[in-house]
This record gives C-alpha cells, sequence and structure tokens, in this order.
C-alpha cells in the first residue's frame, strides 16, 4: 500500500455500502468481498459483515492485516470468534442499540397472531361477516407470554408485553436476574406458555424442534425473531398443517429470501421479510455503531461492544 492510499474496509455484500450510505469514504477504500482485486482485500484492515455471513480461519488467514471485524446488528454466529481472537482481530457488534426496535416487532407479531389479524380481514374482505362474527379467540390478558432468551431483545420484549397483564417467563442457558421467574428447562416453558416468543442468539441452531413444538401444542403461538435455523422449520410447517401447533409468527427463516412456494398451504401462520429491525431510526444508529467500531480499527475511539469467544 502507498503512503497516501487510504487503508482497505472490506465490505461483506453491496448491501454495506447502502447501510453506510457513503459514511467513511474519506477514510477507506471500500471493496465488496469477490469483486475487488485480491491483492487488496488481502490488505484489508477493517471488515463489515453480517452474522450470518461466513468468517472463519481460512478467510482469516487471507486477510494478514485485517484488526476489526464489524457486525451491523447483534447476530455473529457465522463468524469464529476465538480464531479471529488468535489472529489478534476484534469483533464487534451493534449490541443493543437497536433491540427496541426488533422487540416492537416481535410484539407486534405475537398481537396479530393472538387477534387473528389476518383471518379478520379475510372475514371482511371474503364478505362472511354477512353470516356472523369469526371464531372468538384469548384476550391478550389471559396470554401466558414464554421468551426464550433474556438478553438485550427478550427484555424488551417483556418490557413491552408486561402492561398487557398477561403472565411472562423465560427460560435461557444460564440464570440471571429478572423481572420474571426462569423456568427450570425450554420444554417446561413450552407446555406453561400460549405465546412462544423466540429471541435466543443464532447460533442455537435447531433449538425449537419437534419435542418443543408439540409442547406448545395445538392451542399455541410461536413468534421467532432471532435466526430462522434456531426452529426446525420442516417440523414447523408440517406441525402447523397437521393442527399440532396453532399459530406462527416468523421474522426469519432458514434461507432467506424463503421460497413463497414453501409456505403455499401452510395455514395459520405470519410471515414479515427478516424486517424487524428495518426502521428508519434502527438503521440510523445500526450505520453510526458500525462508523465507531470499524473507526477502532484506525485507533480512533472504543468500540460500540466487542465480542468475546
Amino acid at each position: 500500500m502507498s503512503a497516501d492510499a487510504r487503508p482497505v474496509l472490506l465490505l461483506g455484500s453491496a448491501n454495506m455500502e447502502r447501510l453506510l450510505q457513503g459514511a467513511l469514504d474519506d477514510r477507506f477504500d471500500k471493496i465488496v468481498a469477490g469483486q475487488g482485486p485480491t491483492d487488496r482485500e488481502a490488505e484489508a484492515v477493517a471488515m463489515l459483515t453480517v452474522g450470518y455471513d461466513r468468517v472463519d480461519a481460512a478467510m482469516l488467514h487471507g486477510l494478514p492485516r485485517l484488526k476489526v471485524i464489524a457486525v451491523p446488528g447483534a447476530g455473529y454466529e457465522r463468524i469464529d470468534v476465538s480464531a479471529a481472537q488468535a489472529r489478534g482481530v476484534r469483533v464487534m457488534n451493534a449490541g443493543a442499540v437497536h433491540a427496541g426496535d426488533v422487540a416492537d416487532h416481535a410484539v407486534a407479531l405475537a398481537l396479530a397472531a393472538i387477534q387473528r389479524l389476518p383471518e379478520q380481514q379475510a372475514w371482511v374482505r371474503d364478505d362472511k361477516w354477512r353470516g356472523g362474527f369469526p371464531q372468538r379467540r384469548r384476550a391478550v390478558s389471559a396470554e401466558r407470554f414464554g421468551i426464550v432468551g433474556l438478553g438485550a431483545i427478550g427484555t424488551k420484549v417483556g418490557d413491552r408485553l408486561a402492561p398487557f397483564g398477561g403472565q411472562i417467563a423465560w427460560w435461557g442457558p444460564n440464570p440471571k436476574p429478572a423481572r420474571w421467574p426462569r423456568k427450570a428447562s425450554l420444554t417446561e416453558l413450552a407446555r406453561w406458555c400460549t405465546t412462544l416468543i423466540v429471541a435466543v442468539r443464532g447460533d442455537a441452531a435447531g433449538l425449537i424442534d419437534t419435542a418443543v413444538i408439540e409442547a406448545v401444542g395445538p392451542d399455541g403461538i410461536i413468534v421467532n425473531i432471532a435466526r430462522g435455523v434456531v426452529i426446525d422449520e420442516d417440523a414447523l410447517i408440517a406441525a402447523l398443517k397437521d393442527g399440532r401447533l396453532g399459530y406462527a409468527a416468523l421474522d426469519v427463516f432458514a434461507q432467506e429470501p424463503t421460497p413463497p412456494a414453501r409456505w403455499d398451504g401452510v395455514p395459520h401462520v405470519i410471515l414479515t421479510p427478516h424486517s424487524a429491525g428495518l426502521t428508519h431510526q434502527a438503521m440510523a444508529r445500526l450505520r453510526d455503531a458500525a462508523v465507531q467500531n470499524l473507526l477502532v480499527a484506525l485507533g480512533e475511539g472504543g468500540p460500540i461492544n466487542e465480542i468475546s469467544a
């Protein structure tokens, strides 16, 4: 690298450039992974990439100058943090800066499922109202909300649900002080709750399996705003079709974008396109957090939230 050249920032995809919206153009030369000269990629001192893009030891070996990996969000499940730290690379995410926005979406999905809003709208549009009212539903105040994972997002989900008057409990692998009781196991939480809201880390693949889905049962609801792989999606679809699960509301999927045909004929499901955190305000905060984390590679300031293996 010549003396007047700017340091290289490696972007995991072109979407990262759209997130930055021109920020740091004067501080870094930006290269999208796989689209720039490989010799310039090898000079990267910082990387901006989402947590479900794989960054493993082999990739890190080809980035000998790398100092920082910044994730513009909370999840970092496919980044090998141990391998990064072994090479002296710091891994940082946005911490809790958009947790409230994601929690808002989780609660909106839960309420839409409890209130059966898609079916209620169809009742009007399909002119069924002339024949009477739709089937009665549970009051939100009668719900038992089970939260899986009580991190920043899960805690804010509970905070937002509390005023509705329902009961709240949670489960996570590690006990911690909380406003609500922790059930002894995930299965116990699933059996107890009427609505299960999944807010765990994305590396908990397959955690919500057939047994958990069966425990939630034919009158229960599952909401997922974590990662699609946390739920056995095939088992979920089968349970919805067979009536062994009452309802699902999903913002994340095993494959993204999820194929629309996969959901043909699947009843009682609400689908949104991994958009829980996509508010104007959240994206501005995520951009600012990413910028600060990337500046750490230039020795300017401290990280928003550094991850330890």
